[in-house]
């Protein structure tokens, strides 16, 4: 198969296979990218679980009427219509599983370019922007593809759980899914800080994996929930999306849960909301919100720095915590991201795929 994507039925993620890909000819504006690399966590599987709800399969349509993941890697300009943007440069940025992919650049300076079609104006633009992409070492890439993406929203809870004036303040933060690299990464933030209690709930085979992380006050086992004290107020940062889990959560915590932020769907498969859910109801964090939230409050320029200065610490910190595996070709995408679905792969495993290959 020369040219492909991974086509992903709307409903259903663990319904994906690749498919042929049709090259499109380019008209004046747009460029051809292909991919080079990009990386596949649980953070994708969420991509595919909330693609309606969220608008993640408008970002890039099939053909086939079904959708296309996204990721986020670096591609190559392998052919341009587009003056400003030539044959060679490189990018990072948001992509489609795919082989290769046509876009329309706009807004294009020394710092990047927005892809400007028509059907991505109505989507957040942090994820319609490319980023210059000189080479780095491998494993710096690797990071960048695996742990960037997931960091800002882990950047971004650290700051709504941790903030005073939040109806919840000073409440213990507990973590559903607390293996996920999300959860790791907000569990990464908020060591820094001394006014938050944070517990890490996971399945058992993951236990001795969280704990060896050195970043949760505590961890308890799923099969564990009762150990919690009922009566401790707490707010709920969940990653897992697990109906019964929620249910369980709730039920037991009667008095003391302020909230459930809900961030995504590693469970997937019971990801459907529960019904009766004792109170509080669930709020869904949506990251370019806060972005834009925060870009306001503290100015972009702080924004960024304060950004930038944390991701810088966890990077360094996440060298040593993750084992980083490079695979290539079709099959290699299709296999890791079946076992995505299925829950098959080590939480110490960071993994990016090279879509050509054998």
């Amino acid at each position: 198969m020369q040219d492909w994507a991974l086509s992903i039925a709307l409903d259903n993620p663990a319904d994906a296979r690749p498919v042929p890909l049709k090259p499109e000819p380019l008209t004046a504006g747009q460029v051809r990218l292909r991919m080079e690399r990009f990386a596949l966590t649980a953070n994708n599987i969420t991509y595919a679980t909330f693609g309606r709800a969220m608008r993640y399969w408008d970002f890039f349509p099939g053909a086939d009427g079904r959708g296309r993941l996204p990721v986020w890697g670096i591609a190559t300009v392998c052919e341009s219509e587009h003056p400003e943007v030539p044959a060679g440069s490189r990018w990072y940025g948001y992509l489609p599983a795919a082989s290769q992919w046509v876009m329309t650049p706009g807004d294009v300076s020394a710092r990047g370019w927005t892809d400007v079609a028509e059907h991505r104006q109505p989507l957040p633009p942090v994820y319609n922007r490319y980023l210059p992409a000189e080479p780095q070492p491998l494993a710096t890439e690797q990071a960048r593809m695996v742990l960037q993406p997931l960091y800002i929203t882990a950047f971004l809870l650290d700051q709504v759980v941790a903030d005073p004036v939040q109806p919840w303040a000073g409440a213990q933060t507990l973590s559903t899914s607390a293996s996920s690299k999300t959860a790791i990464a907000m569990a990464h933030c908020l060591a820094q800080r001394d006014d938050v209690t944070h517990i890490g709930l996971t399945s058992a085979r993951n236990v001795a994996f969280v704990e060896g992380l050195g970043l949760y006050d505590r961890v308890v086992a799923y099969d564990a929930l009762t150990d919690l004290d009922a009566g401790t107020p707490s707010v709920i940062v969940d990653f897992a999306g697990d109906a019964s889990l929620n249910r369980q959560l709730h039920s037991h915590l009667t008095g003391g849960l302020q909230a459930n932020i809900r961030v995504g769907g590693a469970h997937w498969m019971a990801s459907a909301p529960p019904k009766d859910l004792p109170p509080p109801k669930p709020t869904f964090f949506f990251a370019p919100d806060h972005v834009l939230r925060l870009n306001k409050a503290w100015g972009r320029e702080t924004f960024e720095a304060r950004y930038g200065a944390a991701w810088q610490a966890f990077a360094t910190w996440a060298v040593g915590a993750f084992s980083f595996e490079d695979q290539q070709g079709v099959d290699a995408v299709d296999a890791t991201y079946q076992r995505l679905i299925k829950g098959d792969v080590s939480p110490h495993a960071a993994m990016t795929l090279v879509p050509a290959g054998e």
